[in-house]
């Protein structure tokens, strides 16, 4: 930067130093621990892109538009004159995964269940000589990794500025997880509802501040595809091993887990029959 560009920047940071007074935070977005915030002043038309108190406050005429996006994919847009909402297809993506979740749930059970019998034989055989190379120990059922994929990897918030000194700006925001022991396509998809409602509301805020007489458009760019099925397709579940699983379900079924009337039809299932 030149000394003429310098004065340039003093200059305008000085003419906006009546902003930058008047500015009061009425609306704060959070994108996490130490990843930043957007701060609004709704009152006065007023953007601010971080907490620090000497950093510009944007008018509407500094912004452009606005992205907010779901792992790229647009979920909310605007600009004056045009403010988007894009419908998720999230509840399809979780009936996909649906099967092997309840798969997993199945599996992490069953591991349960066993290891708890192990341990009440490893109590009741410690006075009696008890090995660790006894079969019954070196069989101990394999606990299940839980490998299925979060539907969405992250969000996204995207300013597009006319400012001399700011172009753009651009933060991700983590989406919701899986937890790994007890997965649940419910819990998953009210704490997605929870997060997307959030960026909903900064998509308002942030049109309200471009454009206050812009009317929200809802449109569902997954409406042709939806069409075209009759009901949403599950994803393939991957077929056991019989060799694998037949002991397994044996040694539910000499447990009592499961009747023999149960283990005969997995059976068959399993080999095909």
């Amino acid at each position: 930067m030149t000394l003429d560009e310098f004065r340039e920047y003093i200059n305008c940071y000085d003419a906006n130093k009546p902003l930058r007074d008047s500015f009061t935070e009425t609306y704060r977005y959070d994108f996490g621990f130490f990843k930043g915030s957007l701060l609004l002043d709704m009152d006065h038309q007023l953007l601010r892109l971080g907490v620090v108190d000497t950093a510009f406050a944007l008018e509407p005429s500094d912004i452009k538009s606005f992205r907010i996006l779901e792992d790229g994919e647009v979920l909310y847009e605007g600009e004056k004159g045009n403010f988007r909402s894009c419908k998720s297809d999230i509840k399809e993506r979780l009936n996909e995964l649906k099967p092997r979740i309840d798969e997993y749930r199945m599996l992490r059970h069953q591991y349960e269940m066993m290891e708890e019998m192990r341990r009440s034989m490893e109590d009741s055989r410690r006075d009696d000589n008890f090995r660790r190379d006894d079969p019954d120990y070196r069989d101990r059922m394999t606990e299940p990794d839980f490998n299925i994929p979060n539907p969405v990897e992250k969000f996204a918030v995207e300013i597009t500025l006319d400012h001399p000194y700011w172009k753009s700006f651009y933060k991700e925001t983590g989406a919701p997880k899986f937890d790994s022991n007890q997965p649940s396509t419910i819990d998953y998809l009210d704490d997605y509802t929870q997060k997307t409602e959030g960026l909903h509301a900064l998509a308002q805020n942030l049109m309200q501040i471009i454009d206050p007489q812009a009317q929200e458009q809802v449109i569902d760019p997954h409406a042709s595809t939806r069409s075209t099925q009759s009901a949403p397709q599950a994803a393939p579940v991957q077929a056991e091993d019989p060799t694998v699983a037949l002991p397994k379900y044996k040694a539910l079924l000499d447990a009592g887990v499961i009747t023999a009337e149960e283990f005969e039809a997995k059976k068959k299932q399993l080999l095909g029959l």
